[in-house]
């Protein structure tokens, strides 16, 4: 990381284009019950790719009655986690919010095909 402005060092086009990062519709949120930190179980739609399961701690800003139908984006290429005794086989991607409080979920703002790769 470049110490001066806090950025990773560079990378190539093709380090890019290694990462998988997949749309996909939220089908359902459960609580991960043994889990440290509050966090849900996301039953997540990736079209052509299938349904993938992952554990999220976004307790803080959703609900999990709210999220069924959510677009969002994670990283599919990531070898399987095991996480509090649930093996999370996607990363959903999200950002700090600006309170600080939780994590906000990274998604298209128009409908997309669940599956559509981002470039």
């Amino acid at each position: 990381m470049d110490q001066e402005n806090g950025v990773e060092s560079q990378i190539e086009w093709d380090d890019f284009r290694r990462v998988d990062i997949r749309a996909g519709r939220i089908l359902s949120a459960e609580p991960l019950a043994k889990a440290r930190k509050p966090a849900y179980v996301l039953t997540i739609d990736f079209g052509p790719l299938g349904q993938k399961r992952s554990s999220a701690q976004i307790t803080t800003l959703y609900d999990a009655d709210e999220l069924p139908g959510k677009l969002v984006l994670a990283v599919v290429n990531f070898p399987p986690k095991r996480i509090a005794g649930f093996v999370s086989e996607v990363l959903v991607l999200g950002l700090d919010s600006e309170s600080g409080e939780g994590v906000s979920l990274i998604g298209p703002d128009h409908d997309v095909q669940p599956g559509s790769r981002l470039y």
